[in-house]
């Protein structure tokens, strides 16, 4: 009579089939439902990388004032707490910015209104600049020395159009407090339950790709806390010596000027336009050592920090030279906006190590 029992020989095709057919189904369906999610919240990732990388940079400090906080602190108090602080410290500035630029907008408008009624004769020192002084000269009085020369060049510019200008940048700028607000709120979820989550998203990643995944995901780490620490902090340095700078040759406002040259200064070539014009201001006034000062101290402070303390935290700890952390600085600039300057660094980073294990497993092989 027959055996009652299948050969296991028959039977291990079906099985093979079926279980391969069964892994393909469920990696095809966990990617339509992760493209389904970031279909879904694609109007919320912005917000939600932003938190992420400001979780990533300040995760050391959260984790070493949570281990010496009590246990009743741990759950929502702390990370509340520590969401508010990281909102005041956003939410200040922006707010200052706002102020300023409203009062600065005025106070054009008004100044070009009173160059069209009076005139702007072109100041001396313009026509000792060699080779194009007296061309430059003659050209500025032409265009804005006398009433009807200056209402002939600027008539087409409204002073009320830049108080327009200003109030459509106001409005944009609370349009973005919606970003800003979503942003927090993710943070204060990430800084609960980051913990748990961390671990999650290194096991995904062993499950994905093995072992070099968590290596992967390590250097992203490390490529974030070192973009944010080479850009942010050193780029608050630099504002602030040049603001003591902008301070101490008399500049009016100098912690505005300090401000700006601090945020263009994250962005590479930009702080040089602050101080290079705030040079050429104090040299129109007739300080010329003053003028000259502020050059060659701006340009000091910006090559030391571009050349050598910048690229020693960035590369340092991200593993990356210079060439590669200027690439993805301007790079992630050009294709993610100001969330770049992070995430380009962070994206070269791990296509570095990738390429490192892709190679050292040929030499292997």
């Amino acid at each position: 009579m027959p055996s009652s029992k299948l050969d296991p020989l028959t039977e291990e095709p079906g099985e093979e089939q079926s279980g391969a057919f069964q892994a393909n189904t469920r990696v095809v369906l966990a990617l339509c439902l992760a493209a389904l999610g970031v279909w879904t919240t694609r109007g919320f990732l912005v917000s939600m990388s932003w938190a992420l990388v400001i979780a990533v940079a300040s995760w050391p400090l959260y984790r070493w004032l949570r281990s010496r906080a009590p246990q009743w602190m741990r759950g929502i108090v702390l990370p509340l707490i520590f969401t508010l602080v990281i909102g005041v410290a956003l939410i200040g500035p922006l707010t200052y910015a706002a102020i300023k630029l409203g009062e600065e907008a005025r106070i054009l408008a008004r100044w070009l209104a009173s160059i069209q009624k009076s005139g702007l004769p072109a100041p001396d020192w313009l026509n000792r600049i060699p080779a194009v002084g007296s061309w430059l000269f003659s050209t500025w009085n032409s265009s804005l020395g006398s009433p009807g020369a200056a209402e002939m060049t600027l008539g087409h510019l409204d002073p009320a159009f830049i108080l327009r200008w200003t109030r459509t940048v106001g409005v944009q700028m609370l349009r973005r407090a919606e970003v800003l607000a979503f942003t927090l709120l993710t943070l204060f979820f990430l800084y609960r339950d980051g913990e748990a989550l961390g671990k999650q998203a290194l096991q995904f990643a062993r499950r994905l790709v093995g072992s070099v995944g968590v290596e992967y995901a390590r250097h992203c780490v490390s490529a974030i806390r070192a973009t944010v620490n080479g850009l942010v902090l050193v780029s608050i340095g630099e504002g602030i010596l040049l603001g003591v700078a902008y301070a101490v040759v008399g500049i009016t406002d100098p912690v505005t000027l300090g401000g700006l040259t601090g945020i263009l200064a994250m962005v590479p070539f930009l702080a040089p336009l602050v101080f290079g014009g705030v040079s050429i201001m104090l040299y129109a006034k007739g300080s010329v050592l003053a003028a000259v000062g502020i050059f060659l101290f701006g340009a000091v402070v910006l090559f030391v920090a571009d050349h050598f303390i910048r690229p020693g935290l960035i590369g340092g700890a991200a593993h990356l030279p210079f060439f590669w952390v200027l690439l993805g600085t301007l790079g992630g600039i050009t294709s993610f906006g100001l969330l770049g300057l992070f995430l380009g660094p962070t994206v070269i980073a791990a296509l570095l190590a990738a390429w490192y294990d892709f190679i050292g497993r040929s030499e292997e092989g």
